[in-house]
């Protein structure tokens, strides 16, 4: 019965090990495996882009601890390997986060958004020196369910100083902000390729997309916020627009620069917890004298099947250990029952 009992706990224990090692570090070592290859022809003509879009780092009012520092320090980890692998693999120029960076931005305290922006910088922690972009989001600074919190703005514009303008080489990234409706001054006799990146997005808003277009001139926009991975192309005169989603299968995106129509991408979505399987890192790269850009989706893999593993593996441990001991208390019984009874007959038999 002991060598028996001894399988079963080696092989419980072979399997957890197992389990975490896999879903720990090898599900990250191989995810590269899956991506669609975006490489640059010419190195020295290439620019790459790495777009993050709506982290969303869980705050400190969602779930009471002591749960929330678990699944914060689970949701902040998973962040962390999957941008340290992207990162190392499509090796960027230029990092875009593209709002949401927070998940209680626009509502915590000074001090709680500061933790947040410090959980951030460990997360996104780039192993070697790259241009980053900022823009927030309504979970940042209001503006979806709630109002604008103009504090939350300025307090964003503090920590994340910089201008509304981001030049690298000879591209410039316009902050678009579709949230407060605000359009970036263009920079004087701008001839360079120029991104427009929001977090809403901007085309579907007729009015401010036509006012962004004739103030800028933007080449492409990019953003986020809906958690979906798609793209949409419109005249400029607006008089059709299509739709196309982008899953796993397709391939790259390439987009010329030499027609009438716009192009606005959306990222889907980094984090686990946004309620969607198909969670990733957008990435482009522009080449060819900037008339002409890649883009794809660096697909995360999912986390909840893993967290769904755990959780089976701690129930069968403790039943396991719940049975085990209910055994021991039966036999240690059944001895004493049996001990009493032989002890009984003694007794009678010297009677």
């Amino acid at each position: 019965m002991y060598l028996r009992r001894s399988s079963v706990l080696k092989y419980l224990l072979a399997s957890c090990l197992g389990g975490v090692l896999y879903s720990e570090w090898f599900v990250y070592k191989i995810q590269p495996l899956f991506w669609k290859n975006l490489q640059c022809e010419s190195e020295q003509s290439c620019t790459k882009i790495l777009f993050i879009a709506d982290p969303q780092i869980q705050g400190e009012l969602a779930v009471p601890p002591p749960l929330s520092f678990l699944f914060n320090w689970d949701s902040d980890r998973y962040l962390k390997s999957t941008f340290s692998i992207v990162e190392n693999y499509f090796r960027p120029d230029i990092l875009v986060y593209l709002g949401d960076l927070m998940d209680e931005g626009s509502i915590s305290t000074r001090a709680q958004f500061h933790g947040y922006v410090k959980r951030l910088s460990e997360i996104f922690d780039s192993r070697y020196p790259v241009v980053q972009v900022w823009i927030p989001g309504d979970n940042d600074i209001g503006g979806e369910n709630e109002p604008i919190k103009h504090d939350k703005i300025e307090e964003f514009r503090t920590v994340y100083s910089q201008p509304n303008v981001i030049v690298f080489k000879n591209i410039s990234f316009y902050k678009v902000s579709t949230i407060t409706y605000s359009v970036p001054q263009p920079l004087e006799n701008d001839l360079n390729f120029k991104i427009a990146i929001s977090h809403y997005p901007v085309i579907e808003r007729t009015a401010y997309a036509k006012q962004v277009i004739n103030s800028i001139h933007p080449d492409i926009f990019f953003c986020a916020h809906e958690h979906k991975s798609k793209y949409v192309k419109f005249k400029k005169d607006y008089a059709s627009k299509e739709t196309h989603l982008l899953s796993y299968n397709d391939p790259v995106f390439s987009k010329s620069f030499v027609d009438d129509w716009l192009y606005e991408i959306y990222v889907p979505t980094c984090s686990y917890r946004m309620g969607t399987s198909k969670i990733g890192f957008g990435a482009a790269v522009v080449e060819k004298n900037n008339q002409q850009l890649k883009y794809t989706v660096f697909w995360s893999p999912a986390r909840f099947p893993y967290l769904f593993f755990y959780l089976l593996m701690l129930v069968i441990l403790i039943g396991y250990t719940l049975l085990y001991c209910f055994i021991r208390i039966l036999s240690k019984f059944s001895n004493i029952v049996k001990t009493t009874t032989e002890d009984k007959q003694f007794l009678l038999q010297r009677t």
